[in-house]
């Protein structure tokens, strides 16, 4: 009775460090992405994904494959990611299985300088915060992004 219950111990306790690995993992991916961006390295920041990754961005566009999210981020760049900023703070993260995880993530862009978008002008000090949803997959012990859904948090919403 007493190995049963040893063994039962040891299995909980590796299952919890397990998930603190998967959480410092994912962490660092984000921690990687923020870094990434405010390089304004969008080829970098891409490479958090996976090649068949689907990214849905705030404004509802549907991206699919690492190389058009890639291509994508890129495009926008000089308009509308080089004149931010971004910090990234990392909300949760659940452990689906030891290959699959989701985290949400609250985005807080702040514009450096003032810069036009479709519709009008991006003021510098204007902060604006998104929530992100993304599904990271294990393959080959490296978590990539498999899925990424980008939700601007309106005025209404906010605390």
């Amino acid at each position: 009775m007493k190995k049963i219950l040893l063994l039962f111990l040891a299995l909980i306790s590796y299952s919890g460090i397990n998930g603190q690995a998967s959480d410092d993992s994912l962490k660092q991916i984000i921690q990687k992405q923020e870094a990434d961006w405010n390089k304004n390295d969008m080829k970098a920041f891409s490479e958090a994904f996976s090649d068949d990754a689907t990214l849905i961005n705030f404004l509802g566009m549907y991206w699919k494959g690492k190389e058009n999210i890639s291509a994508k981020f890129s495009q926008i760049n000089d308009c509308c990611i080089k004149p931010t900023s971004v910090k990234y703070e990392l909300i949760d993260t659940k452990l689906i299985n030891e290959s699959s995880a989701v985290a949400h993530i609250k985005e807080e862009l702040t514009a450096k300088s003032d810069y036009t978008i479709p519709g009008g002008i991006v003021k510098k000090g204007n902060i604006d915060q998104k929530y992100i949803t993304a599904v990271f997959q294990k393959a080959d012990k490296i978590w990539k992004i498999i899925s990424m859904q980008v939700t601007q948090i309106s005025l209404l919403a906010k605390p």
